[in-house]
């Protein structure tokens, strides 16, 4: 009887976050995948169009540069990890005053969207910080319109997430490293590892799943890109993203197209958490 109790117990304490989940998250994302074969427009009876809305997404260059672009909020994730664990190895350890210097680290994640681009906005303005440092170290000729040059603006505002992020994958990396025993570095050093060989044959194997992570998170984050170009640019001037791409044409009442793309996005994210579930597996195993 007492077995009995508790399964029921267990089941009505689950039955409502269950409900909740399917409500709330599987059931809206099923709609939105019948909506992607649509044309709606928001009001009235969804029109059936079949895959078009995928085929504009796949064969329109328009739609393909917007994809693109988030090659780059990727690529600078390489540099972005590469400073992160970097750090992380120097000040592996403990010393005086490192809780404010991991606090120093990971404001620039903290801050609000809004205010990094107002930050940046006046960083890359013609007359703004970046052309006066240029102008200060006598490299005036390398002083650009860095938000108006088509083939520098999507790099130049990927380039903040290096800024914003690396403190965010400095604390992961660090408490990673923070598990590692400290007699495998003793042992090492008894057998004569230099700190190179100490950092590939000890430091990333231990962290190799936490560099997973940060990869995963940059590969959602930029297929997910949204505020910085928006608030900064507005899509514009080639900055398209994804994201804005669906809020612009939810505002313009392309109710369809919006879905088809979030699924896509979706897709995409799936993928990345697929792969990398795979590369784990096969590490474990």
């Amino acid at each position: 009887m007492k077995n009995k109790s508790r399964t029921k117990l267990i089941v009505c304490f689950l039955a409502l976050p269950l409900v909740h989940l399917l409500i709330f998250s599987y059931v809206p994302i099923l709609a939105n995948v019948g909506l992607s074969f649509t044309n709606w427009k928001g009001v009235g009876t969804p029109k059936w169009v079949g895959g078009r809305n995928y085929q504009k997404l796949l064969t329109d260059p328009q739609y393909i540069a917007m994809f693109k672009n988030c090659l780059w909020y990727f690529a600078v994730a390489v540099p972005q990890l590469l400073l992160a664990f970097v750090l992380a190895v120097v000040v592996n350890g403990k010393f005086r005053g490192l809780s404010i210097f991991k606090g120093i680290l990971i404001i620039p994640y903290l801050l609000n969207g809004v205010i990094v681009s107002t930050i940046f906005i006046i960083f890359f303005n013609n007359s703004g910080t970046l052309n006066a440092i240029l102008q200060f170290l006598g490299l005036g000729n390398f002083t650009q319109q860095w938000l108006q040059n088509l083939k520098l603006v999507n790099p130049s505002i990927a380039s903040i997430s290096i800024w914003r992020y690396y403190g965010m994958n400095f604390i992961m990396f660090f408490g990673a490293l923070q598990t590692i025993p400290t007699e495998l570095y003793e042992a090492a050093a008894v057998d004569g590892c230099t700190k190179l060989q100490e950092i590939r044959y000890i430091s990333i194997p231990f962290i190799k799943k936490v560099l997973f992570i940060n990869i995963l998170l940059s590969v959602s984050g930029s297929i997910q890109v949204f505020e910085i170009p928006y608030i900064m640019m507005n899509g514009g001037n080639g900055t398209l993203t994804p994201v804005i791409q669906i809020q612009q044409s939810m505002r313009d009442n392309r109710v369809g197209f919006a879905a088809a793309l979030a699924v896509m996005v979706f897709f995409i994210v799936l993928l990345a958490i697929g792969v990398q579930k795979l590369f784990i597996k096969e590490d474990n195993e």
